[in-house]
């Protein structure tokens, strides 16, 4: 009798060590999560900065672009304008023909800047849809880890349930051997 309750007693030390251990894995898990959430929303918050940076930019450039081909219709008028002038005065006038020669090399300055801001512009857009992805990976993960973390909870809840269980059964044991050893 004193054997079993020894190795009752030892069970039961084995049971509290294994409940502390439990314990302290979960305190772990859940120092973990934190951290876990914590960088995944500062990588959210960098990311949601980085892309409203670029749409600024996008903005600014859409501005500019505008500005630009605003720009370029007025030169082609002028260069419109110019050509009918010089048509009317017979080709004499050399300050007209230079001019417009200077027209036409600003337009296509302007050309050139416009198809450069354009594909500016494409690879901004470009790097705003790979930034997008890289967010939708970023929630996929969060989501991931967020259901792999409620797992072990209710794992550990499951455990706790269980180990209640046999420390209530533990109890009436011991009650019951108490209870024999009255009546012996």
């Amino acid at each position: 009798m004193l054997e079993e309750l020894q190795r009752l007693q030892t069970h039961f030390t084995h049971l509290k060590n294994r409940l502390s251990n439990l314990e302290t894995e979960h305190a772990q898990l859940k120092q973990e999560k934190q951290a876990l959430q914590q960088s995944s929303a500062s990588e959210i918050a960098t990311h949601k900065a980085t892309i409203a940076q670029k749409t600024q930019e996008i903005d600014a450039l859409s501005v500019h672009s505008a500005d630009l081909e605003s720009k370029h219709e007025t030169l082609k008028n002028d260069a419109k304008t110019l050509i009918e002038r010089y048509n009317r005065l017979e080709k004499g006038c050399n300050d007209l023909k230079n001019r417009f020669q200077e027209i036409l090399a600003e337009r296509n300055e302007l050309r050139i800047t416009k198809e450069k801001l354009q594909h500016d512009l494409h690879s901004a857009q470009q790097k705003i849809e790979l930034l997008n992805d890289e967010q939708g990976k970023l929630v996929q993960k969060n989501e991931h880890a967020k259901l792999k973390v409620e797992e072990i909870i209710e794992r550990l809840r499951i455990l706790g349930t269980a180990e209640d269980k046999n420390t209530q059964a533990l109890e009436q044991i011991t009650l019951s051997n108490t209870l024999d050893e009255d009546k012996s």
